[in-house]
């Protein structure tokens, strides 16, 4: 079976709201309310990415989960004055400002926030949103170097295997899911969660008991060792199992009095053929 990268596809979604006109750093300082800085991991780099114009009033913000040229040339179109994402659009120290994006924000006059790590760990943030949509009650936190990134909770009623991959399949619509099943076909009741990359946090699932661990994806020999040690893996994509917290961000955004656009491209949309 083949796997073929497919152009992206882009869906817009709009989220309106009035209110008193605030600027970039005063949005900043009240989205840290609802997540915090000190969750953010040491090697994270979030925050302020880009400070176009400190005294613009921001009255529509572009939400996206990854601030791609399809993103930016729809901030554009559509007049807005931020981009708001959960993947950091710098990441790594810059020597000089040569990113086409970049440069087409600047002239368009469009600053840019990034909450990666912290979103994750936060009330209402990635993992417990993708908890939430599994219908995970009863929801602890799950530590990586401290950090509480994921969460793990408790079904209704127990599933069969079918019904968790079904249940996964319903809450995230992934494009492909890569599944490794523990040898017994017994009920699953006890879920874990991590959107995006799972590698970090799987030990930590396993040592909580899980049953099974829901993330986006996870390297082939840490998938065999969980099935191994009695706990099935379901990888439903990193776009899609983080996707959803976007919606939480236009709420906050909303909430300060800012028009948004939710915006749904994968940039790596890969499907079976």
């Amino acid at each position: 079976m083949r796997r073929k990268k497919m152009p992206a596809l882009h869906i817009r979604e709009k989220t309106e709201n009035t209110g008193t006109a605030m600027r970039t750093l005063e949005i900043y300082t009240a989205l840290r309310e609802h997540i915090p800085a000190e969750l953010a991991a040491g090697w994270d780099n979030e925050g302020v990415m880009l400070l176009a114009d400190r005294e613009k009033d921001i009255k529509r913000a572009l939400v996206t989960l990854d601030i791609t040229e399809a993103a930016v040339d729809e901030a554009v179109e559509s007049g807005c004055e931020l981009i708001v994402s959960h993947h950091p659009v710098i990441f790594k120290p810059l020597k000089r400002l040569e990113s086409p994006k970049l440069l087409k924000m600047v002239r368009a006059g469009i600053s840019a926030l990034s909450f990666h790590t912290s979103l994750d760990c936060a009330p209402g943030g990635t993992a417990d949103t993708l908890a939430g949509l599994l219908g995970l009650f009863d929801l602890q936190p799950l530590f990586d170097e401290g950090i509480p990134c994921g969460r793990i909770g408790r079904l209704a009623e127990p599933l069969s295997f079918d019904g968790l991959v079904a249940r996964v399949k319903k809450a995230v619509s992934p494009a492909i899911m890569q599944v490794v099943a523990r040898r017994d076909s017994g009920e699953y009741l006890r879920v874990a969660v991590c959107p995006g990359e799972g590698k970090s946090l799987y030990p930590a699932a396993l040592e909580a008991g899980a049953d099974a661990y829901i993330c986006g994806s996870m390297p082939y020999n840490e998938m065999c060792d969980a099935s191994e040690r009695g706990m099935t893996v379901v990888a439903a994509g990193h776009f899609e199992t983080e996707q959803p917290v976007c919606a939480r961000l236009a709420g906050l955004l909303a909430g300060l009095g800012v028009e948004c656009t939710v915006f749904k491209s994968n940039p790596a949309l890969i499907l079976n053929y």
